[in-house]
């Protein structure tokens, strides 16, 4: 909250300024209205629960009413400067008229800001508990079509789902406790329902049915196999009536470069994140939606970092319709908003990148080319990270990753399951352990066998990568 404070509230006025001077210049005269602006932010903290029993649902409503209540005292600080400033102690008609049109609209258009985000799997243990509790079977082991069906019946139909006599788990109370803190804040407290390890329809259906406030709910997908169905789920999603009148027309979707790097390597998961963007696009094209990207990208260069300008003109054409969101991750936060001038240059790529260079979008050759490389890299990089059976003694050992986990430095525990294996490991400590060591093998594994493979296979292919490269 502090960037908040010390930076952000000042550097985005400072910002806007000069934005409105070029679209003057450009003989746009029409201020942006101040309910529909070019930049809105959210934060994650008190809200991102997947995978961390210390954001419980009373953490949530603390932080949701700390929030509140800075942005209150940031209000009330500006207004009694202006109490100072201004002489004015009567209010004109006009004024009284601009005021009052200028209340209406706010309350219309109410802005959304701190996100909640929970694991999918969470969401079926609380319908597995209903559905065994309504004596109609377990939720967990029908099939898709069946939950979708049900769940669909449910949103259409009126009566509470929920009844006091039912019994729960601790998981299963701490889901439920969350949308209750949900349904008591105001609409404008929160922003996006995200849902990590999204997979299927359902899995949105499910938070919608659940929840008790219209809020945006986005499915995050994030594995390799995830990333490449998210088109047909989306799909899906989009060909049920019920959903379509729902959203109104706009969909966000949240994709994750830091899971999908530790899955299958950097590679492999870079251009499966872009051929995913691509028909992402095209399926909202086709339902008529407008569809957000959401680019859930790490600071460091194995999380998918690098400089802001390059991540945004390595988009697929087509993918940035006049909206975009990103995370600023944790590490990075301080180089991207951590004085004023910082804050201006980051809104400044952010808003003018894109429209300045379109993308290129590449030729079918350069398609197959990295199809071919991308299958190579991801077999070598799991060979050794999942299939090689010293692996993970070896990491142990050459990593100081068991005490990171010790270390109250991260935002939830370092696995998703205590028991698990790397497959569990979050992308944080993964990526941060082999730092400590100068080694960053998430970054290069894979890369090395895939340039080899092609470029041994036909010599014109290392000009084919010179080309791509440039281009």
């Amino acid at each position: 909250m502090s960037y908040f404070h010390e930076t952000i509230w000042k550097g985005v006025p400072k910002f806007l300024r000069p934005v409105y001077t070029a679209l003057k210049n450009l003989g746009i005269n029409e201020r942006v209205p101040y309910n529909a602006p070019l930049i809105q932010f959210s934060s994650w903290m008190g809200g991102d629960r997947d995978g961390n029993p210390r954001v419980t649902p009373e953490v949530t409503r603390d932080v949701c009413l700390l929030a509140r209540m800075m942005a209150a005292n940031m209000y009330f600080s500006q207004i009694e400067d202006l109490m100072f400033e201004l002489s004015m102690w009567r209010c004109s008609d006009e004024l009284r008229v601009r005021a009052d049109k200028l209340h209406r609209s706010s309350k219309k258009d109410a802005k959304h800001y701190i996100d909640i985000r929970q694991e999918s799997d969470r969401h079926t243990d609380v319908l597995d508990a209903i559905t065994k509790h309504l004596d109609i079977g377990s939720y967990r082991e029908w099939p898709e079509e069946r939950r979708q069906e049900w769940l669909l019946s449910e949103l259409r139909g009126k009566r509470p789902l929920l009844g006091p006599d039912l019994p729960k788990s601790e998981e299963v109370a701490d889901v439920l406790d969350t949308f209750h803190v949900i349904s008591e804040q105001p609409a404008d407290s929160f922003g996006a329902y995200i849902i990590s390890m999204a997979t299927a329809p359902f899995d949105v259906l499910a938070v919608e049915l659940l929840l008790k406030q219209p809020l945006r709910v986005v499915p995050l997908f994030e594995k390799l196999a995830d990333l490449e169905a998210a088109p047909a789920a989306v799909a899906r999603l989009f060909s049920i009536d019920w959903y379509r009148n729902r959203i109104n027309g706009k969909q966000e979707v949240m994709i994750g470069y830091s899971d999908s790097g530790k899955d299958a390597g950097r590679l492999s998961a870079a251009w499966q994140l872009y051929k995913a963007k691509e028909e992402l696009v095209k399926v909202a094209k086709q339902y008529g939606v407008k569809l957000t990207m959401f680019h859930g990208r790490g600071g460091t260069v194995g999380r998918e970092g690098g400089p802001t300008h390059l991540a945004i003109l390595s988009q697929p054409p087509d993918t940035i319709h006049s909206s975009l969101r990103v995370t600023v991750q944790g590490e990075v936060i301080e180089q991207s908003f951590g004085e004023e001038h910082l804050c201006f240059r980051t809104l400044q790529r952010f808003t003018a990148e894109h429209g300045m260079h379109p993308p290129v979008s590449p030729n079918p050759e350069w398609r197959e080319l990295m199809d071919e490389m991308a299958l190579v890299a991801t077999k070598e990089y799991r060979s050794v990270v999942f299939q090689e059976p010293r692996f993970v003694e070896y990491f142990r050992l050459a990593t100081p990753e068991l005490e990171y986990g010790r270390m109250n430095i991260g935002s939830r525990p370092s696995k998703r399951k205590p028991s698990g294996g790397i497959e569990s490991l979050r992308a944080i400590p993964w990526i941060f352990a082999w730092t400590q060591t100068r080694f960053h093998l998430p970054v290069w594994l894979g890369f090395g066998a895939a340039f080899k493979h092609v470029i041994e296979k036909d010599t014109k292919n290392l000009q084919m990568l010179r080309d791509m490269y440039n281009q």
